[in-house]
């Protein structure tokens, strides 16, 4: 194993940075940072906490164009899907503040013997392994979540988007996160299962492979831990008898090529009936040559 993450410009081909494998005591670190800043932040009220991922959502906005640039850079998708990503970001930082003080509020209900509450507590730090294809997407769409429920959260990143693992680091506590909170771990899958087992992680999350799905859920079951595990594949594009072959083909043009291709639920299957079997085909090159 080398002894640096390294990430490279796909379209130059040439290295943008090189940052150090953390050692085990520096990883470990980091899990104790964000566990210590979880023994604080699960007392803050929802009202609090939603104020400060408000600030995280603005943040974004404000760093958009840097951001945008630095994602580009590192994994090579169009400047314009960059940008629309990082807007996605923080419409979910707007959307989680407004609903999850309502979703996370404690309920009162009627029994039989007098009243009884439902209470929604934080389990603790939360740990995710994400993909490169949505830098800023994949790590905030459980981060922020886990966030407003009170958890600690701890990120590792894809090796190609490590800069923007860390970027998002930065910007959450620019916009007042406690410091630590959002842990970054610069590690080796063999590290990551040291993460794992750490009674310190309550849970782990992971986009990915199925190969990697099943290594990871392995580890969690071993200590009895909640996973959830996003493993890709999809469902084939259906285009029958009595499709409109003009809007099919634009529509799967479009599924195939979104993200530059690297969406796990980009169009990449089709089964067309014999009726427009020949005529789809012909249309559907052609689009592609243009």
């Amino acid at each position: 194993m080398s002894k640096s993450l390294t990430t490279i410009n796909p379209l130059t081909e040439k290295e943008l940075k090189s940052y150090p494998y953390m050692s085990d005591a520096e990883a470990m670190a980091v899990v104790e940072a964000s566990h210590k800043a979880f023994l604080e932040w699960r007392h803050k009220s929802l009202k609090e906490r939603a104020e400060v991922i408000v600030a995280i959502g603005a943040e974004m906005r404000k760093s958009k164009d840097e951001f945008a640039r630095l994602m580009t850079d590192e994994v090579g998708k169009l400047l314009k899907d960059s940008l629309g990503e990082v807007s996605l970001c923080a419409a979910i930082c707007d959307y989680t503040a407004k609903i999850g003080p309502e979703a996370l509020a404690d309920e009162e209900r009627e029994v039989d013997s007098g009243k009884g509450y439902v209470t929604h507590s934080p389990i603790g730090v939360v740990y995710g392994i994400q993909p490169w294809n949505f830098p800023a997407y994949q790590a905030v769409r459980y981060s922020i979540a886990s966030l407003m429920a009170g958890n600690g959260v701890l990120l590792k990143h894809a090796e190609a988007c490590t800069g923007s693992g860390l970027f998002l680091r930065d910007l959450y506590e620019r916009a007042g996160l406690p410091k630590g909170l959002f842990g970054v771990l610069l590690i080796s899958h063999d590290q990551s299962d040291k993460i794992i087992e750490d009674e310190r992680v309550r849970g782990v999350t992971l986009t990915g492979s199925d190969k990697a799905g099943r290594i990871v859920g392995a580890k969690a079951a071993e200590k009895v831990k909640k996973t959830v595990l996003e493993l890709g594949s999809n469902d084939a594009y259906l285009v029958l008898d009595d499709a409109d072959l003009d809007l099919a083909v634009k529509t799967c043009v479009q599924g195939r090529l979104y993200n530059n291709g690297q969406t796990c639920v980009n169009a990449k299957r089709f089964i067309v009936t014999e009726k427009n079997y020949d005529a789809f085909v012909k249309a559907y090159a052609e689009a592609f040559e243009e």
